[in-house]
């Protein structure tokens, strides 16, 4: 009996060690780009512009000309056309509406010379009667092709905040002069 009972513990000792080994692993993500903006528009109704191709090219406040689908299969394959003439394939690696999370990293052929990964999450939460929408990137590369990509990524997202906010603007119809 004494055997068993010390068996016992030795195997419960064992188990709290590894577990405790692969706890201690875990690290919080350091993102490239994070950038956050409150919006005077309903959670749900954020949630359908970034689920809307065309709601979202509208948001983009002119920065995309257009959104393709490629492959409508997860992870969903788009292909972003810029008003610059500039484009890149991505893919929808998540995206969970009970969440409101949307992952979004690049495809390995559409990736800038120099970056090795590159990926970005948006968040959305209801923060009071308005909306949080945060955009957060990680790049991985050289340092010279990472600036370039952050730069890039950072005046995209900019356009959105921009865009968002346009889109809540109400129009105020104009008084009859008699």
């Amino acid at each position: 009996m004494k055997k068993i009972i010390l068996s016992l513990l030795f195997l419960t000792s064992l188990t709290s060690v590894k577990t405790y080994a692969q706890m201690g692993a875990a690290q919080a993500v350091k993102w490239d780009i994070s950038k956050s903006v409150d919006i005077n528009m309903e959670l749900d109704m954020t949630w359908e512009v970034f689920s809307n191709n065309e709601m979202l090219k509208k948001a983009s406040n002119g920065y995309v000309s257009s959104i393709e689908v490629l492959d409508a299969n997860s992870p969903v394959s788009r292909k972003i056309v810029f008003s610059n003439g500039g484009s890149r394939i991505e893919n929808i690696t998540q995206n969970e509406p009970h969440n409101r999370l949307i992952a979004i990293d690049f495809a390995d052929t559409n990736l800038p010379k120099g970056i090795k990964s590159a990926e970005f999450a948006i968040f959305i939460k209801a923060k009071d009667s308005k909306t949080n929408v945060t955009w957060r990137a990680l790049i991985k590369g050289d340092e010279e092709a990472k600036k370039a990509l952050i730069a890039q990524l950072t005046a995209e997202f900019d356009s959105y905040a921009l865009g968002l906010e346009k889109m809540t603007k109400k129009s105020i119809p104009a008084a009859r002069m008699n």
